[in-house]
C-alpha cells in the first residue's frame, strides 16, 4: 500500500515538473503549496 502511495506521489511531482519545467525539489514544493492553497479555498478560508 505504501509503495502504491509513493508511486502516485512521484508521478504527481513528475507531472508538476513537466508543467513548470523545474527540478524534482521545486516540483514537490509547488505541488505541496498548491494542495494547501486548494484545501484553504475549499474550506472557505480565503485571505
Amino acid at each position: 500500500e505504501l509503495k502504491k502511495y509513493m508511486s502516485k506521489a512521484f508521478l504527481d511531482i513528475k507531472a508538476m515538473c513537466k508543467i513548470h519545467d523545474c527540478d524534482l525539489r521545486m516540483g514537490a514544493f509547488t505541488l505541496g503549496v498548491n494542495r494547501v492553497a486548494r484545501a484553504t479555498l475549499l474550506r472557505g478560508w480565503e485571505a
